[in-house]
Order: structure tokens, then C-alpha cells, then sequence
């Protein structure tokens, strides 16, 4: 991705590199409206296979086995490079990690508020399986051991409490 060039890119579309400049600003922000692009595709797609109510322990044991499935490694090693170049250079990518992370957070919030959780233990829960989901995937992406993380997600997940368990 660091070898990222607008000419290619704009001899393949039928335009030149100044006319995306003028349209994105840099080649960073072309790549964030990519990425940006990618997560709201994928967001339609969990929205559309995943429940938003029910058992929060279920919801994302589904959601694991969805990222987990060998067609998504290739794009799941994109991402950590996309995410690991924003967070590195947050000025030239500006607010795409924010925007990553909280997409995640708020999608992952909304499962346990719907679960009956009140709203700050929601979002203690959300955080908390934003990043055990976050280290899971990356160690996926590095190592392809499918089978060893699912039961790490697995072994997480059945510490989640029941949805109203007192905390």
C-alpha cells in the first residue's frame, strides 16, 4: 500500500492524477474513502447477517466465523496495513482509525444495549470485545491459526456474562 500511486489509478478510470487530487485532496484521503468505503460495505453485510438482538455471546461467536473465513484474510491483512499507516501518520490520514474504532464500538455496543445492558456497562463490554476482536483478527492475519483463535474468541466469549447478569 506504501507503493500506492495516483497514476495508475487514474489511467485505469480514464483521468488524470491532478482531476483526483482536486476530488480527494491527497492519495492518503483516496485511500481513507477507499477504506471508508470497504467498512461501510462491510458494516450492510454483518448488519444484514447478524442479529441485532439476541444473546450478545452468540451474535459474535456468528460475527468471529464470519471475519475468520479464509476469503476475508486477504482483506483483513489490507486493513492492518491501512490502520497501521493512519496510526502512524494522523496528520496525512486524519480521523480514519477514529472512525474504524468507533464503527466497531458503536456496532458492537448496540448488540449488548439490545441484550438489555445498561448503557455504560454497554459500552464497558463493547470495549472490551472491540479489542479482544481487534488482537484476534490481527493474530489471524499474521498467522492463519484459524483454529487456535477460534478457541481463544470462544474461551472470551463464555466469560461475557448473560445479558442482565449483575456486574
Amino acid at each position: 500500500m506504501t507503493a500506492f500511486s495516483l497514476r495508475p489509478l487514474a489511467a485505469a478510470i480514464g483521468t488524470s492524477h491532478r482531476t483526483i487530487l482536486y476530488h480527494f485532496g491527497s492519495r492518503e484521503q483516496v485511500l481513507c474513502t477507499v477504506f471508508d468505503t470497504m467498512r461501510e460495505a462491510a458494516a450492510a453485510e454483518i448488519t444484514a447477517r447478524l442479529p441485532a438482538q439476541g444473546d450478545p455471546r452468540l451474535i459474535f461467536r456468528a460475527l468471529w466465523r464470519h471475519l475468520a473465513a479464509p476469503q476475508r484474510r486477504a482483506t483483513l491483512r489490507l486493513f492492518y496495513e491501512m490502520y497501521a499507516i493512519a496510526t502512524r501518520d494522523p496528520e496525512r490520514f486524519g480521523d480514519y482509525t477514529r472512525r474504524t474504532a468507533q464503527f466497531w464500538l458503536d456496532t458492537i455496543q448496540a448488540r449488548f444495549r439490545n441484550a438489555g445492558e445498561a448503557p455504560e456497562r454497554a459500552r464497558l463490554l463493547a470495549g472490551m470485545t472491540v479489542a479482544m476482536f481487534r488482537g484476534a483478527t490481527l493474530e489471524l492475519a499474521a498467522t492463519d491459526d484459524v483454529e487456535r483463535l477460534t478457541g481463544v474468541v470462544d474461551a472470551f466469549l463464555d466469560l461475557l456474562p448473560l445479558a442482565g447478569d449483575a456486574p
